[in-house]
């Protein structure tokens, strides 16, 4: 994997139109067929307040006629479409249209979601390498922090207790070298299951914080809370139409093979029909609806407020990791200096190899530290960057 650091528009990161490179064939045609059949659902929806046109052919047997039975063919089209439902019809389309909102909100969260995770994949990943390195430097301090108990101890310098505890501590961080290992592997298999692409061909972006007004206006739980709310508005609107009066015209025309001399063979009906149900239920229905819109417009201020408290954790967490990056800088520059006196004094005959490879490895683990730390906040700037569409 290549280094941090690569430049990254703000927001562009984790946008919809970004993903089709980074997620997997499988997915892209995935969020591909659910957008297509919203469009679909929101088509049907829209149009379902238009009655079907009704087409029928009958053939029946009567003796109606003088010289026994005679088939009689009857053809006919018709069609019956309410013209007022008291808003219904207006309301139906909007609700369609917000339907669609809706779905389309989830699927761009779903995209959010996928998309963050397969970056926070491959963050821990390299965060995962950076520790795997960092520990086997640790190792290779034991191994000469315990080569030279060895030797006191054979010159009756150290206790046996001291050995001891160097030896514990190398298995403890074997174990846990071996650990890391395993949850490398296992970052690499759940990254692939995410992407076609190689996880080392990833460059991890470097981001920064949005601010909390672009954070707030793109939140997509915001967006989402408020695409349920005017669902629940507009399902309202549209069920409270329907216990108002509906206006229906109805037009039919009849063709018949065979008819009487006083009759005509063809003829057309025109009707008109005003009906309103009666229900014991009527207020139940309402209310629970209203209900519904009601809570939904609670659910919005709920996300507006746990966005506005998420970004704020999220600020104090980057500023703790920047606090811990200097310091960790300033380690750094303490093990230079002490290194940079060692060598001249390993130089001078007056201290050991293995004083110098010590402090080498303990300035490079310093300077993992800033890596590991750095990640550290990439994880924490993502979280805020999942949430804006």
């Amino acid at each position: 994997m290549k280094r941090l650091g690569i430049a990254a528009l703000l927001f562009s990161l984790l946008s919809a139109d970004g993903l089709e490179n980074f997620l997997s064939q499988n997915y892209n045609e995935l969020f591909s067929l659910q957008q297509a059949k919203s469009q679909k659902d929101a088509d049907f929806e829209s149009l379902s307040w238009i009655s079907p046109v009704t087409l029928s052919f009958e053939r029946r047997w009567s003796n109606q006629l003088r010289g026994g039975w005679h088939p009689v063919n009857s053809y006919s089209i018709g069609i019956e479409q309410p013209i007022f439902k008291s808003g219904g019809i207006f309301y139906g389309i909007k609700y369609a249209k917000s339907n669609l909102q809706l779905a389309t909100t989830n699927i761009a969260k779903s995209k959010l979601d996928l998309k963050a995770s397969a970056i926070e994949l491959a963050l821990k990943a390299k965060q995962t390498e950076y520790a795997i390195k960092k520990l086997r430097l640790q190792i290779a301090n034991r191994d000469i922090e315990i080569a030279t108990l060895k030797e006191l101890y054979g010159a009756g310098l150290a206790s046996s207790i001291e050995l001891d505890n160097a030896l514990v501590k190398k298995d403890e961080a074997t174990i846990a070298l071996l650990d890391l290992e395993a949850n490398l592997a296992l970052l690499k298999a759940s990254f692939a299951k995410l992407s076609d692409r190689s996880l080392n061909s990833i460059k991890v972006p470097h981001l920064k914080a949005p601010t909390m007004q672009e954070f707030l206006e793109r939140n997509v739980d915001i967006a989402l809370a408020k695409a349920k709310s005017r669902v629940t508005r507009n399902l309202y609107k549209m069920t409270r139409s329907r216990y108002l009066p509906t206006v229906t015209v109805g037009a039919h025309y009849t063709k018949l093979s065979h008819t009487p001399p006083e009759q005509k063979d063809a003829f057309t009906n025109y009707s008109l029909r005003v009906t309103m149900p009666l229900s014991v239920n009527t207020g139940n229905d309402l209310e629970r609806q209203k209900l519904n819109s009601l809570l939904s417009k609670v659910e919005i201020k709920n996300s507006l407020r746990a966005a506005k408290e998420d970004y704020k954790v999220a600020l104090k967490k980057v500023a703790i990791i920047n606090k811990r990056i200097n310091l960790a800088k300033k380690e750094v520059a303490t093990y230079s200096r002490l290194l940079k006196k060692t060598r001249d004094l390993f130089k001078a005959g007056q201290k050991s190899k293995q004083d110098v490879t010590l402090l080498a490895n303990s300035k490079r683990v310093a300077q993992l530290n800033v890596k590991i730390y750095r990640i550290e906040k990439e994880l924490v700037l993502l979280g805020l960057h999942k949430k804006v569409k």
